[in-house]
């Protein structure tokens, strides 16, 4: 892709009518495709031959191909290339509104990148007036959207959550954009920027859902990126740990360095926040290796401060010295975030360090004043030199306000005594309602659950319907996960099941499922648990069992099943799929596992 900006377009060779008419053609496909499954090779080769000839292409089908490069590279990580292609491609103005608008929008997230948020706004404003003109209901959520994400990290959160609101607003009338991955990974990073992480993480696990549900993986990286970054600032470190990594393999699958740095980036700080010095400063290394001189300020930034606390924690002083030089020039071109402020309690350190203590004062201060525009609503750390006067004025106000509440305690202490007794006796009866109220919960429980237990306790023809199964599947798969052993879950189903009971009548059908809820119970181990999970679907989990160690039951269970339906069908030919899978540390939700085990074919 190098290469491409540096070709010339005054060759004096020309390309056949019909190759340029084949090429539009391609391009005007490709640009109506889900930019997810742009395929990289063809995108660029392709690409290159329209800029090579670009004097026999109109300035449209230019443009597109530019917006198509600036798609591929940014599937790679490379938000810096992206952004050099969308501004290539707006030199060939004037162009058609939607294809313009899609070239400024690209134009906002590269300056996003580069941390410079207030030229997002330039051009998201510029994108919101004139998809407002066109009637582009797409082009205006996502000016909105990254609106809100810009005002959100330059501390304005009121006008990030007017934009939020607004973009609500919008999407209510216009019901088509609600399930828009693009616009919905937009609003989760703006409530995340706002620092509402439980709304962000519940819309970064819906889009994840989406993604399984639509097929639709290709930048899945992305939003397990996202969803990491929310439950780590939820605490859920374990799980923001799994989730970087799923991404850093995927990235690792694909040669995708930039987008391995930032999945080594969300390692380290996991790491960081679980006092795991050694292993954070490894892979924070990695990261800033990845990240330098890629133009990258914004997660560049963040990679500096991150390896320098771990420096300092790993007894690298010296280091992490360094490395707060080459952040402190990189915050005085960038606009600093509020997850980057404690740059400035480590340029302090350094400061106190090298002793300039003004300096180091002087930092402490921007510390606090970036506190108060980012989190006003805390109590900001400020710093102060009092004089002796106001200390001695202080002193006397303080003194005078004794006084008033000693000559009140005297007129109101019967009144405070009575009041101290009904708060006890209030607290005392609180205390029992609340006892009696745990007791009858734990009952209420114990009798749930040896109802569930009876329900199980059912002839062999018969396996737990749907919502019992569903109930078992999600407190098995949870169980496993919190107590770290194996739980493999086998999957079968009925290929065919509609064109069985088109064939048959109830009676036969019903005679079918009692043979298979037989054959799964006869086949099933002492611990082992089946269940239906639609007609014609059944799964079964085998606790504490590794894939190789459940593979031979579940296997004769197959071979039983397929012996007995084709001997008791005739020459009706039962179509039986199945598959057999251990979830990994990554998998976090048990119905997004079901979901890709049971897309066998």
């Amino acid at each position: 892709m190098t290469c491409l900006l540096s070709q010339v377009a005054n060759a004096q060779a020309q390309l056949p009518r019909e190759v340029v008419t084949a090429n539009i053609e391609r391009v005007s496909g490709f640009y109506q495709a889900d930019k997810e499954a742009l395929p990289y090779d063809e995108i660029v080769s392709l690409a290159t031959e329209i800029v090579q000839y670009r004097h026999q292409y109109p300035k449209d089908v230019i443009a597109k191909a530019y917006v198509l490069l600036a798609e591929v590279a940014a599937s790679k990580g490379d938000a810096a290339r992206a952004f050099q292609f969308a501004i290539d491609g707006l030199t060939y103005k004037p162009l058609p509104a939607e294809l313009q608008l899609n070239l400024e929008i690209k134009l906002a997230e590269g300056y996003f990148v580069k941390s410079k948020y207030h030229n997002v706004f330039h051009f998201v404003d510029q994108v919101w007036e004139r998809a407002m003109q066109e009637g582009l209901v797409k082009y205006q959520l996502l000016a909105l959207g990254y609106r809100a994400m810009a005002n959100a990290l330059i501390g304005e959160n009121q006008k990030a959550a007017d934009d939020l609101h607004m973009v609500k607003e919008l999407v209510e009338q216009n019901l088509q954009y609600a399930e828009h991955l693009q616009l919905l990974e937009v609003i989760a990073i703006s409530y995340h920027y706002l620092g509402d992480y439980q709304t962000a993480m519940e819309i970064h696990e819906r889009i994840l859902k989406l993604r399984f549900a639509l097929n639709r993986k290709n930048g899945i990286e992305g939003t397990y990126y996202n969803l990491a970054a929310a439950y780590r600032e939820l605490e859920r470190l374990d799980d923001a740990y799994n989730a970087f990594w799923q991404v850093k393999q995927i990235a690792e699958q694909r040669v995708w360095p930039i987008k391995r740095a930032y999945a080594e980036l969300g390692i380290g700080q996991v790491l960081l926040d679980q006092r795991e010095y050694q292993s954070a400063y490894l892979a924070l290394v990695e990261a800033e290796h990845s990240f330098k001189g890629q133009n990258l300020n914004k997660p560049y930034l963040s990679t500096l401060i991150a390896l320098a606390k771990a420096s300092f924690a790993t007894d690298r002083q010296a280091f992490a010295l360094q490395l707060l030089v080459l952040a402190e020039e990189l915050a005085e071109i960038v606009e600093v975030a509020g997850d980057q402020v404690d740059l400035y309690l480590l340029l302090a350190n350094r400061y106190q360090i090298e002793g300039d203590k003004d300096k180091a004062l002087a930092m402490l201060n921007r510390y606090v004043e970036l506190q108060h525009q980012f989190f006003k609503d805390a109590k900001a750390r400020v710093i102060r030199a009092p004089s002796r006067l106001a200390v001695e004025d202080s002193n006397k106000a303080l003194a005078l306000d004794l006084a008033a509440a000693y000559d009140a305690h005297t007129e109101f202490s019967e009144q405070v005594r009575m009041q101290r007794h009904y708060i006890i006796g209030l607290t005392t009866l609180s205390l029992l309602l609340l006892v009696v109220l745990i007791v009858q919960w734990l009952t209420y429980r114990s009798r749930k659950q040896h109802d569930v237990y009876e329900q199980l306790e059912r002839p062999t023809y018969l396996v737990p319907n749907p919502a019992q199964t569903k109930y078992i599947y999600h407190r098995a798969f949870k169980k496993a996960r919190k107590y770290e052993y194996p739980l493999t879950i086998g999957y079968l189903t009925i290929g065919n099941w509609q064109d069985l009971t088109f064939s048959f009548n109830k009676r036969v059908i019903a005679e079918v499922n009692k043979t298979l809820a037989t054959l799964i119970n006869e086949h099933m181990g002492e611990f082992d648990q089946s269940g239906q999970i639609n007609d014609g679907e059944y799964i079964v989990l085998f606790p504490h069992q590794s894939q190789s160690q459940a593979k031979a039951k579940f296997e004769k269970l197959i071979d039983a099943l397929k012996v007995r339906f084709f001997a008791n069908l005739g020459e009706f030919s039962v179509n039986i799929r199945f598959s057999l899978d251990t979830p990994a540390v990554q998998d976090i939700d048990p119905y997004i596992f079901l979901s890709r085990l049971s897309d066998v074919s």
